[in-house]
């Protein structure tokens, strides 16, 4: 049986998972996750995930690992804008505020690594997220609503934070929330592992 383990803290890269039926254990692989300098975004998002999971593999060979990290940028008037987790209302406020009317894309990186074959694969997916123009009365409702301090980007597109968007651009939608679950499925593939098969199989022996 092919035992999957998620190199992340994230509570809502675990819930992805759940949500197909897959309850994983998560592990913090706590690496340094500074940007080296002149890094492209795409780059420091694959270098991450990638350092996520090997490094969770070293205690777990025989597992499937999975590391996965998101890099969100916005351009504005010819500057680059990385957004984090802004961990305040003001600094939530701040980044919708230079969202608004904007496009923003969010790097979706997974890295899966099998130490017992010395095989790591690393993939990115992009999303691109046009913005409403949103008034400060908008932003601020939003934000007192659904509290998204803790997510790149101050939204959560699984919840009100859809509402926010004019369009969104992508092969997976499911990227937005930090793991793109269809990309997963596809590294797996290169392992000879089938996700959707791990994913009914719980419901299967009911």
């Amino acid at each position: 049986m092919v035992q999957l383990v998620l190199a992340s803290s994230s509570k809502y890269r675990q819930q992805q998972l759940a949500s197909l039926g897959i309850h994983t254990e998560a592990i913090a692989p706590h690496i340094d996750e500074r940007a080296i300098p002149g890094e492209k975004p795409d780059a420091l998002a694959a270098r991450l995930a990638t350092e996520k999971a090997s490094k969770i593999s070293e205690a777990h060979p025989s597992a499937m690992v999975i590391g996965s990290d998101q890099v969100a940028v916005v351009n504005d008037g010819g500057i680059t804008h990385v957004l984090g987790k802004p961990g305040t209302h003001d600094n939530a406020l701040k980044q919708l505020q230079l969202c608004s009317g904007k496009t923003v894309d969010f790097y979706s990186a997974v890295s899966l690594c099998h130490k017992d074959s010395n095989k790591q694969v690393t993939r990115v997916e992009i999303t691109t997220v046009s913005f409403l123009t949103l008034s400060e009365k908008e932003i601020q409702q939003y934000l007192l609503a659904e509290t998204p301090y803790d997510c790149a980007g101050s939204f959560k597109s699984e919840g009100r934070g859809v509402l926010l968007f004019d369009n969104i651009r992508s092969r997976d939608p499911n990227a937005l929330i930090g793991l793109p679950l269809m990309l997963l499925r596809d590294l797996l593939r290169e392992f000879g592992v089938n996700l959707l098969e791990i994913a009914c199989r719980d419901s299967q022996r009911v």
